[in-house]
């Protein structure tokens, strides 16, 4: 009996408290990124902390460059982020289950050019597609333990266009820290 009860209070705690971890999109002013533990499990992905640390470094000193004007980067300005995630979360039979990230915005894009930057590090790889309307641009970013690697993808749009996306699709076998900012240029 005392199982029983058990088994129906974790079988609620896990209907209550799972999240929809498969977009994971996080504003530039949020610092935190989404939970990937494993609702039927409850086991998270295991990443050395130095992984997230190393993303997040690259992620805040574009951030502070901008926002001090820096040399390069005074036309600039962030329009999204996602801070470092883990590119797989472990299904209820220990296996492990790539996470897709996916972002889809509908805003009034300025005229000008929109650099999506993804960074990794772990083992793998990982696919990108960045989509502006019609135009859309593609990557495959290989993952390295010993450093972090990136990617960038370059958009200029008219300023007529309502719809961009960016979707992050790890391996199958793609243990890593993925994290991205996306950037605009403002046109001189």
């Amino acid at each position: 009996m005392t199982v029983v009860v058990v088994v129906i209070f974790v079988a609620l705690a896990v209907v209550f408290t799972g999240r929809n971890t498969s977009t994971a999109h996080v504003p530039a002013t949020t610092k935190s990124s989404p939970s990937l533990s494993s609702s039927a499990t409850g086991a998270t992905p295991k990443f050395p902390a130095s992984y997230s640390q190393k993303i997040d470094d690259y992620l805040t000193d574009t951030l502070d460059s901008i926002e001090q004007r820096k040399e390069g980067y005074e036309n600039m300005r962030m329009e999204a982020q996602m801070r470092a995630t883990s590119s797989y979360r472990i299904a209820a039979d220990g296996t492990h289950e790539p996470v897709t990230m996916r972002n889809v915005d509908n805003v009034q894009m300025e005229t000008g050019k929109y650099q999506l930057t993804v960074y990794c590090i772990g083992e793998g790889n990982t696919d990108i597609d960045f989509s502006i309307d019609g135009t859309s641009k593609h990557a495959l970013l290989q993952c390295s333990a010993d450093d972090v690697s990136q990617s960038k993808l370059n958009i200029d749009t008219d300023g007529m266009t309502s719809e961009r996306s960016v979707t992050i699709k790890p391996s199958k076998h793609c243990e890593s820290m993925i994290g991205y900012q996306l950037l605009y240029y403002k046109q001189q």
